[in-house]
């Protein structure tokens, strides 16, 4: 077999409305979702069955890990002679989607491993993350709603704005964020645009963590409109003005705020076969 190679890109939602509960517990949401083209890059090659984990995050081995249980469900089997490298870069627990997304490439990977369709996934993988199925749709851009399982394209932007992130120096778990969350908190569905707006689970991060204003204060006074991404804690700025991003990225470093800059991206991933040289 030939190895393949897939980037698994983070996510931002650039709106985020929580808009009912079903009856089994799970909230529903309505949600704009974008890619960015910050990513970690999983491999699949032919060898002992296994996950190898590159990086310094901190992340579960084996069943427990998003990845591992995305390429069991796109083989759908426990791999045989099929080993898994997942270089990690996307930061953890942060709203970004790294997880879910490396779930989403697994599964694509896995799929194409055994010649499977990768162009439909199936509803199921809502039952690994409930963003997984945006990662496997590949598009760059979507209304997402339910509890993640409705996937709407939407066009991607002509010009890629850049995105400067704001990390603080602690992660927010999404399920301890939606546990806080409070009826009061949730709102009507928002438009299906490009647009920043509102985050409902804003007020939740930040009755867990009230750090959280500080980080909103510093982004303001480096001249940011800050959004926070998913269940936080990572806020994101938005600009046409690759100036404006340096300067923004620049003072917030001063302050000693973690920054990733980044784009938008335009295309999803596509999948690389790695030929052998010689």
């Amino acid at each position: 077999m030939t190895p393949l190679r897939l980037d698994a890109p983070a996510k931002l939602n650039l709106s985020l409305s929580i808009t009912g509960r079903r009856r089994d517990g799970y909230h529903e949401l309505a949600s704009v979702f974008v890619l960015l083209d910050l990513a970690d890059r999983l491999l699949l090659l032919p060898g002992a069955p296994g996950l190898r984990i590159e990086g310094t995050h901190k992340i579960p081995h084996g069943a427990a890990n998003l990845a591992w249980r995305g390429l069991v469900a796109g083989l759908g089997a426990e791999p045989d002679l099929a080993c898994l490298a997942l270089e990690k870069v996307i930061p953890i627990a942060a709203g970004l989607g790294g997880g879910s997304s490396d779930a989403a490439a697994a599964w694509r990977l896995g799929r194409r491993w055994t010649g499977g369709d990768e162009t439909q996934p199936p509803a199921s993988l809502a039952g690994i993350g409930a963003d997984v199925p945006f990662f496997a749709a590949q598009v760059p851009a979507a209304y997402v709603a339910g509890i993640g399982e409705l996937i709407e394209p939407l066009p991607p932007p002509d010009a890629p704005p850049h995105v400067v992130l704001a990390l603080p120096s602690f992660g927010l778990s999404t399920a301890a964020v939606f546990a806080e969350l409070r009826r009061s908190d949730w709102s009507a569905a928002p438009p299906r645009t490009l647009e920043p707006g509102h985050n409902d689970l804003l007020a939740a991060a930040r009755r867990l963590r009230p750090e959280i204003d500080d980080l909103l204060r510093l982004m303001l006074d480096a001249g940011a409109d800050p959004h926070l991404t998913g269940s936080g804690p990572a806020f994101f700025a938005l600009t046409g003005d690759p100036q404006r991003a340096t300067s923004i990225g620049s003072r917030l470093r001063a302050k000693g705020v973690r920054v990733i800059a980044a784009r938008l991206r335009q295309r999803p991933a596509s999948i690389e076969a790695i030929e052998e040289e010689g």
